[in-house]
């Protein structure tokens, strides 16, 4: 009669087994959030590198860059350089080209009459934090929701 009684769990083993599980779960889910906000933020360095690769295009041919857009609006001067279907109107972020004409150039150095930049705006700041550490580069800051990157200038 005891080997009967003995194959199964008791309530307390099984409680305690779940309990444990809990607790580990529950320290796992921020380090999950954290994979999950890299991914993404790679996924918006990798968008802000075909954007940039059309605009160089755009360079290497000559051509003006776009004057500025609207957050979410692709320039129409990119549109044939970029893969079919890229859009700047992503479902938690919007990518914003930037372009601003410096008539009398930068403080120190007046030949630099053009930034060329791209921003994206988000609400989700654990984005903007992990993209501003993914990025090396001197020429970025944030204002608010937004992120801006200045890849270009002339």
């Amino acid at each position: 009669m005891d080997a009967l009684r003995r194959r199964g769990f008791t309530v307390v083993e099984v409680v305690t087994v779940m309990m444990v599980m809990s607790v580990l779960t529950r320290m796992s889910m921020p380090q999950m959030d954290e994979v999950l906000t890299r991914a993404r933020a790679t996924e918006v360095r990798a968008s802000f590198k075909v954007v940039e690769e059309a605009a160089m295009r755009l360079s290497v041919e000559n051509e003006p860059w776009p004057d500025d857009a609207e957050p979410g609006v692709v320039p129409p001067e990119l549109v044939d350089r970029l893969p079919e279907g890229f859009s700047f109107d992503r479902e938690q972020y919007q990518l914003d080209w930037e372009h601003w004409s410096l008539p009398g150039g930068m403080p120190d150095d007046s030949s630099v009459r053009d930034l060329i930049g791209v921003s994206i705006t988000t609400e989700d700041r654990s984005l903007g934090v992990a993209l501003m550490d993914l990025i090396p580069s001197n020429a970025k800051f944030e204002l608010g929701e937004t992120y801006t990157f200045i890849f270009a200038t002339r």
